[in-house]
């Protein structure tokens, strides 16, 4: 009995250590470009708001620069490593696509030259933005 005791409490202690948030979460590069876009995106939503096509445009350049150093590393939501497992690779080739997806909606709204095309470009945006958001964010309350 004491031995099934202690393996369950050892089996719980390493599962809860393995759901623990990685040391390094919300303190990388990745994470503070991603804070980035994350300011950016309200703020463009704010200027959608007011219909400043102008700071629109502005905030998207930057939203655009940002989204360009994203596409530079790899979520630790996937690997902390140099060196990615097949399944790894898999997911990182995912988070490229959606980075190359939220590019695209960007581009979309600096290039818009109205008021339809920027709100077509920033349903894209928040689509994309969503999608990502979910699968590659890590949960850093631990």
């Amino acid at each position: 009995m004491t031995k099934i005791l202690l393996s369950a409490i050892l089996s719980i202690s390493f599962i809860s250590s393995a759901f623990a948030a990685h040391p390094q979460c919300g303190e990388t590069e990745l994470a503070n470009i991603m804070g980035n876009m994350k300011d950016s995106m309200k703020a463009i939503k704010g200027a959608a708001k007011s219909d400043d096509f102008e700071k629109i445009n502005s905030i998207a350049k930057e939203l655009l620069i940002s989204v360009q150093k994203a596409d530079q590393y790899v979520p630790l939501a996937i690997t902390d490593q140099k060196e990615l497992s097949a399944e790894q690779q898999q997911k990182f080739n995912d988070y490229k696509n959606g980075i190359a997806n939220l590019e695209k909606a960007v581009t979309s709204l600096t290039n818009a030259t109205n008021t339809a095309e920027q709100k077509a470009a920033l349903g894209k945006i928040g689509k994309a933005a969503k999608k990502g958001h979910k699968a590659f964010k890590m949960d850093c309350d631990e």
